[in-house]
């Protein structure tokens, strides 16, 4: 009996014989994303809220308002401002399904392997 131990292969890889590569780069995902109306004005609004919410707390840090309990409701509403910007970004390209999470990608190997 001889040993041949090149050709064997284990795992999911090993089964599948070669490792697949995406087709489309993530940037160019992206870029072609935000070119459909139903992403860019999502995002053009989160970016825009995520300002807002940055120069709020800039300016209440800075001190330029005068009653300290105005400057700390400002800034407590530019967080929560920019909080949630952040969040309607994620959710945007969540939705989309251009992040998809590893139980998918294992999934998609399995079915591939069976074929």
């Amino acid at each position: 009996m001889i040993d041949d131990s090149k050709n064997i292969r284990s795992g999911v890889e090993g089964i599948r014989g070669k490792e697949e590569k995406p087709t489309v780069k993530p940037r160019l995902r992206i870029a072609s994303l935000l070119k459909s109306s139903e992403v860019l004005v999502p995002v053009g609004s989160a970016i825009l809220q995520i300002k807002v919410g940055l120069s709020l707390v800039a300016v209440s840090i800075l001190g330029l308002i005068s009653p300290l309990w105005v400057s700390a409701i400002l800034s407590l509403a530019g967080s929560v401002s920019c909080m949630a910007g952040i969040f309607l970004i994620y959710h945007t390209f969540s939705s989309r399904g251009t992040f998809e999470s590893l139980i998918n990608q294992s999934i998609r190997r399995v079915i591939n392997s069976q074929n």
